[in-house]
């Protein structure tokens, strides 16, 4: 159970980070790559990637979480 468990909260994080990696890169930024509208006073290009920084923080936590003995 706790082998499974580990395995697939790697593996939820690995595709995470995959699909990270193209949201802030070229092609997957390029729709996003605007100034207006502001979200929380920040440009929307900004919050995009911040938008990615904060789920990055919430994945690192549940993959700890799930591989701590």
């Amino acid at each position: 159970m706790k082998r499974a468990r580990i395995h697939t909260a790697v593996w939820v994080a690995g595709l995470y980070f995959v699909a990270m990696a193209i949201g802030v890169t070229f092609p997957g930024v390029a729709p996003f790559n605007t100034v207006r509208p502001f979200v929380l006073g920040i440009p929307f290009v900004f919050a995009w990637y911040l938008g990615w920084i904060v789920g990055a923080l919430f994945v690192f936590y549940f993959l700890h979480r799930s591989t701590e003995r």
